[in-house]
């Protein structure tokens, strides 16, 4: 992790330099489709890759000792020798077990690291922390903790105003509660999650699809998804742990990998990605994305926007608090 003695990196890339140039035919630039954007004619974007998939202090944060650090220096170990793994699957080259670890590793914190589970994550538990909060005011009880709260102010409440009081605290549109959590917190959280998660994906069966035409595959500011076998259950949905969930993410824009069910034994088959399966899978790409889609050619996004524009339609909340 970055040491405190020298200037610390403010722009911090959710999406590694060498993943993107891995989607780029210059190894610097690739085509951007904001899903988000209010008109057509900034929808379409060509920037280099250091100006995309960023955000500013997305990884800093305090130590014990109130130091500011950053994550930057620890996903550049991850990062390098999940290029070389992935350069050796290009080949159709074996790997250890110990190189499979690395690159599940790298999988998982790309799953972990990005805004969008950030926000997802966040958002979830600020939800849940508020409904708890206003339904604690609920009880009876609660009205006579306000009335001698109130009584050693030196104030006597009617009971039309405590009734108010109550209706004020429990009443979302009477009020707002705010819950901030420090960077430390989900931090932490997805360094813990990715730990806990990287050692299924291991073992799961792997299957490594090679394009059979150059730059087939787009990714996006969320490319790690979960592809179910049938229709997911209206109320359960779909988990990491769903029976035939398919776990898939593309490492570049020739290869792509998906992890099927845990195996006794560490298997990896390669085989060829036709035209159907790159077209499926950048259709997940596009309607699986928060936001930015990224392309080696703008002709496979814009041609997926006119086909399907029902893609990039925004994801959608993923979470549901009752």
């Amino acid at each position: 992790m970055k040491k405190t003695t020298d200037k610390l990196p403010s722009r911090h890339h959710y999406l590694p330099q060498f993943y993107l140039k891995g989607f780029s035919q210059d190894q610097h630039h690739l085509h951007l489709f904001d899903k988000k954007a209010a008109s057509s004619d900034v929808s379409f974007r060509y920037q280099t890759t250091e100006k995309i998939a960023f955000e500013n202090n997305l990884y800093t944060y305090r130590t014990r000792s109130k130091k500011k650090e950053t994550l930057e220096d620890f996903f550049c170990q991850i990062e390098g020798m999940a290029s070389r793994v992935i350069s050796k699957l290009e080949k159709k080259q074996d790997i250890t077990p110990r190189q499979r670890g690395h690159l599940s590793l790298f999988v998982a914190l790309l799953w972990f690291r990005t805004p969008t589970w950030k926000a997802e994550t966040l958002g979830a538990q600020e939800e849940l922390v508020e409904k708890v909060m206003r339904m604690k005011f609920r009880f009876p009880q609660q009205k006579e903790l306000m009335r001698a709260f109130l009584k050693i102010k030196g104030k006597n409440p009617t009971e039309a105003e405590l009734d108010d009081l109550v209706d004020f605290a429990v009443n979302p549109k009477r009020s707002k509660v705010v819950i901030d959590f420090p960077p430390e917190y989900w931090i932490k959280q997805m360094l813990e999650l990715a730990n806990d998660i990287y050692i299924y994906l291991a073992h799961c069966e792997w299957e490594i699809k090679h394009a059979v035409k150059r730059y087939a595959f787009l990714t996006s500011d969320h490319p790690v998804l979960l592809i179910p076998s049938e229709k997911p259950h209206p109320f359960y949905g779909i988990g990491l742990l769903t029976p035939g969930v398919k776990k898939t993410v593309p490492l570049t824009a020739d290869l792509y990998l998906v992890m099927h069910e845990p195996s006794k034994e560490l298997i990896i088959n390669h085989t060829d990605a036709d035209k159907d399966f790159f077209r499926k899978a950048n259709e997940w790409t596009m309607k699986n994305a928060e936001r930015f889609v990224f392309s080696p050619d703008i002709g496979k996004i814009q041609k997926l926007v006119k086909t399907r524009p029902d893609l990039r339609e925004p994801r959608g909340k993923r979470y549901r608090i009752s």
